[in-house]
């Protein structure tokens, strides 16, 4: 069985514009995700703010720190399209898949290495324009096509319900 069979067995979610799947810090519920349709966007607080890092677009994995560690959500994701059909992938369902298609973990691999060297490259140009305003340099502002959304204030979508317990 290949990668796409798979994911055609997963639990979905249906989110609407503006609904948040989980906030930076919540426990994790051991559940990673695939985008199959629409648009999220991920928010971290970095610096006091919550700023935007970048939009989850059909076809991407995420959430995956959840399947190896069980530890708390590391940012906040918000649906941002009119909808937004999400893959739920408990331990067992990741476990299965990565036995039905060995490719799904070398194309996880390398989207979490490439994605933690963008995250790091977007921290530092955020610390860095800060620090040049403190000095008062003039810089672009790395975050300038960031909207100012506050997932704080968004309330969560409980997925909990379609999420087997993976133990």
């Amino acid at each position: 069985m290949g990668l796409k069979e798979s994911l055609a067995k997963l639990s979905m979610v249906t989110l609407k514009r503006g609904e948040v799947l989980f906030k930076e810090g919540v426990p994790s519920n051991g559940a990673m995700f695939f985008l199959f349709e629409g648009q999220l966007d991920i928010y971290k607080h970095i610096e006091g703010k919550h700023t935007k890092l970048r939009s989850i677009l059909p076809g991407e994995f995420f959430g995956e720190m959840a399947i190896i560690n069980n530890s708390p959500r590391a940012a906040s994701i918000v649906t941002v399209s009119d909808s937004a059909k999400i893959g739920v992938i408990n331990r067992n369902s990741f476990v299965k898949m990565s036995q039905e298609a060995p490719e799904f973990l070398f194309l996880l691999l390398k989207r979490v290495i490439e994605r933690l060297y963008e995250t790091d490259s977007k921290i530092r140009a955020i610390k860095r324009a800060k620090d040049d305003a403190k000095s008062g340099k003039v810089t672009e502002n790395p975050m300038k096509d960031s909207p100012a959304v506050d997932p704080d204030s968004i309330p969560m979508i409980s997925v909990d319900d379609v999420i087997p317990n993976s133990e």
